[in-house]
C-alpha cells in the first residue's frame, strides 16, 4: 500500500545525517551529533506507527511476516555491504578481522554491548542506532496491536503514547548518577521515549479533521513555533555535550518535542516555510541515500584518519564527505533499490484477515 511521500521529511533527514557527519568529522559547533541521531527516531517511530496503524484500519490485523520482511529489505542490504566494506578496510589497515564488532551489529545487539559492557565498536560504533531501532521494530507491531484492540479514538492513542513516553523520560531521569553514561545513552528502555513520540504524531495526524491543522494553530506552527524548535535543536548541539547529565534529564525529552513539531509543520502544517526548504531538490536525494550515508561515513572517517592523519581538518572533511556521498550513491542504486522493489510483494492486500 503507498503512503503519502512528504518530500521535506527526506530534507529534515538530510538535515540530522549531517548533523552526524559534522559531529564525528570534528567540526567544533556540533558538540552533541546525537541530537541528529534523535531526529531519526522520532521519524522511525511517526512513520512505523502510520504503516502500522494503517494496515490496521484497512484490514483489522497486522502481517507481521510482511513487516519484516519489508524491514529486512529496507535495511538488511546496506548493512551487509557495510560489514564487508568494515572488513576489508580493517584487514587492510589494522590487519585484523572484525569478527565480533560485525556480529553484534548484525545480531541488532550492539546497543547492549556498549551500554553494559562500555564494549567501543570502532569502525561500527554508530550502529548503536540501529540496534535500539530494529529492538523497536521487533516489539511495536505487538503494542500497536494491544493499542488498536484496546481503543478507538486516536486521541485516546495519542494520550495513552505520550504518557508512556513520559514514563520513559522519568525513568531515565531518574538513573541519571546511577547509570553510566553509556547505559543511559545506548538502552533501549532509556531512549524508547524519542521513537514513541514519533510514534504518538502519527496517530495525533490521524485525530485531525482532514488530517490538517486548523488556518491559525498551522500559521503559528509554520511561521514561528516549527523554525523556532529546529533552531533550538541547534542550539542543543552547541551548548550541551551529548555525555552532559542534563541530556538525561530533559535535553532528550525536548529535542524529541522540537523534533515533533517540526515534522508535525512539515506533515500536517498549511502554512510551512520549513516545508519548502527541506523540500529544495539536493536535500531531498541527500535524504533518500541518507540510511547508506550514515552507515558507511564512519568506517570512511577512520580509513582516512589512519591514510592522511596530519592533513588539516577541512581537507580530511571534505575528502570523507566526498567519499562517503559517493558510496551511499552507489549502495542506493547498484543495490539498496534492487531490494527495495521487492518490498511490494510483501503488500497486506485489501481484505486479508488473519496474521
Amino acid at each position: 500500500m503507498k503512503h503519502t511521500y512528504y518530500p521535506s521529511l527526506d530534507g529534515l533527514r538530510a538535515i540530522a545525517v549531517g548533523i552526524v557527519l559534522a559531529a564525528h568529522g570534528g567540526v567544533p559547533y556540533f558538540r552533541s551529533g546525537g541530537v541528529g541521531v534523535d531526529t531519526f527516531f522520532v521519524l522511525s517511530g511517526f512513520l512505523i506507527t502510520t504503516i502500522l496503524s494503517t494496515e490496521w484500519a484497512r484490514t483489522g490485523t497486522i502481517n507481521f511476516r510482511n513487516f519484516y520482511a519489508r524491514r529486512f529489505l529496507r535495511l538488511a542490504p546496506a548493512l551487509l555491504l557495510t560489514c564487508a566494506f568494515v572488513a576489508a578496510g580493517m584487514l587492510w589497515l589494522e590487519n585484523r578481522f572484525p569478527s565480533t564488532e560485525i556480529a553484534l551489529v548484525l545480531s541488532y545487539t550492539s546497543n547492549w554491548a556498549q551500554a553494559l559492557y562500555k564494549l567501543h565498536l570502532t569502525w561500527l560504533n554508530h550502529c548503536w542506532s540501529l540496534s535500539i531501532e530494529e529492538q523497536f521494530y521487533l516489539l511495536w507491531p505487538l503494542v500497536i496491536v494491544g493499542l488498536e484492540r484496546l481503543e478507538r479514538s486516536p486521541a485516546t492513542k495519542v494520550k495513552m503514547l505520550l504518557g508512556g513516553a513520559l514514563l520513559v523520560a522519568i525513568y531515565r531521569a531518574s538513573r541519571v548518577g546511577i547509570y553510566s553514561d553509556e547505559r543511559i545513552n545506548f538502552g533501549l528502555d532509556t531512549r524508547m521515549d524519542t521513537l514513541m513520540a514519533g510514534a504518538a504524531l502519527a496517530y495525533f495526524v490521524q485525530s485531525l479533521p482532514m488530517r490538517r491543522l486548523s488556518e491559525g494553530v498551522s500559521w503559528w506552527l509554520g511561521r514561528l513555533v516549527a523554525p523556532l524548535a529546529l533552531a533550538g535543536i541547534f542550539g542543543i548541539i552547541h551548548f550541551v555535550t551529548w555525555y552532559s547529565p542534563w541530556m538525561g534529564w530533559v535535553g532528550y525529552i525536548l529535542v524529541a518535542g522540537a523534533a515533533v513539531l517540526v515534522v508535525m509543520d512539515l506533515v500536517v502544517g498549511g502554512h510551512s516555510w520549513l516545508a519548502r526548504v527541506l523540500a529544495w531538490q539536493p536535500l531531498v536525494f541527500i535524504g533518500k541515500i541518507s540510511y547508506g550515508i550514515y552507515l558507511l561515513h564512519l568506517p570512511v572517517y577512520y580509513i582516512i584518519e589512519k591514510l592522511m592523519p596530519t592533513a588539516a581538518l577541512p581537507v580530511r572533511l571534505g575528502i570523507k564527505l566526498a567519499i562517503s556521498l559517493s558510496l551511499a550513491t552507489a549502495s542506493y542504486y547498484l543495490i539498496e533499490q534492487r531490494f527495495l522493489r521487492l518490498k511490494g510483494r510483501f503488500e497486506t492486500p485489501q481484505g486479508s484477515s488473519k496474521v
